[in-house]
């Protein structure tokens, strides 16, 4: 039996995916498709809660009362897996990153002049590098991992940060991640990439890492999470280390620089796309 899901496609009258995507994401959304007047939400039927669409109605809400739009409309419908999977694989397309960094689905082929190539089939996870926020820790990344590393992918989702960590020259990286079928996701990813020997996964929560003192600590997650977890990653990250964090929207930026820089980090460097921000901290307190 085929499984169900439900869609739920929400049309707006300006173009803010990226911030329903991230809204979404966080309880739940297994996939989207972007379309070029909204976006389309996909939940498998034993995980949708009715609640859900009426979260998303005053999310778009609030959207409209700070002028990012101005009319909105949602629509709930039932299908089976194979009606969207399909669509969804169609729009995905290799994602050139920087300029030595490109990543692809397996079922399309890369064609350009990057050196690393990092092969994700994410079904419909976030790591695609279609979002901003993985394109931008990929390029801290690339910025701060010069070879022989110990890194700490905490939520790593698909796996591919675990992945471009190890590709880029960490010497080993540990991945972690609550979620079941992340795991299952990003192990395929892992050994698609050939870097199993360098990419030590498991389950659980950050609090469930044993290892301290990792060079580089890197973080794609939302707000709260990021605050919750502050101490374990403090704990974790070694003096004069570096700790990089994404998944915040531009407007919780402060929030996080403020808690951060109190526990003992520096904020070296910033970057943005659209409504997104990732931050690269190194740690100076003993």
């Amino acid at each position: 039996m085929k499984e169900k899901y439900f869609q739920l496609s929400i049309s707006t009258d300006n173009q803010v995916n990226d911030l329903i995507i991230g809204f979404l994401s966080d309880v739940g959304a297994e996939g989207f498709v972007e379309e070029e007047d909204g976006l389309k939400c996909y939940f498998a039927a034993g995980k949708w809660k009715s609640e859900y669409r009426e979260d998303v109605i005053r999310f778009l809400g609030h959207l409209k009362e700070e002028g990012k739009i101005g009319k909105f409309s949602t629509d709930l419908t039932e299908i089976i897996n194979q009606d969207w999977n399909m669509k969804w694989e169609e729009s995905i397309v290799p994602v050139e990153v920087t300029p030595n960094i490109a990543i692809k689905p397996s079922w399309k082929e890369y064609t350009g002049s990057a050196k690393i190539i990092i092969e994700i089939d994410p079904k419909m996870s976030f790591g695609t590098g279609h979002h901003e926020t993985t394109r931008m820790m990929v390029k801290l990344l690339e910025k701060h991992v010069r070879g022989g590393e110990k890194v700490l992918d905490v939520g790593t989702g698909t796996g591919v940060l675990a992945i471009a960590a190890v590709k880029l020259g960490a010497a080993g990286c540990v991945a972690i991640d609550k979620d079941e079928w992340s795991i299952e996701n990003s192990l395929e990813n892992i050994r698609k990439n050939g870097v199993t020997e360098r990419v030590a996964l498991s389950r659980g929560e950050v609090a469930s890492v044993a290892e301290s003192e990792f060079d580089v600590v890197v973080a794609n997650l939302n707000r709260n999470t990021l605050l919750y977890i502050e101490p374990e990653l403090r704990r974790r990250c070694r003096k004069g280390g570096m700790l990089l964090l994404a998944g915040i929207l531009t407007l919780d930026e402060k929030d996080i620089t403020g808690s951060y820089t109190k526990s003992g980090f520096t904020l070296i460097e910033t970057l943005h796309e659209a409504e997104w921000s990732a931050l690269a901290f190194s740690y100076s307190a003993g």
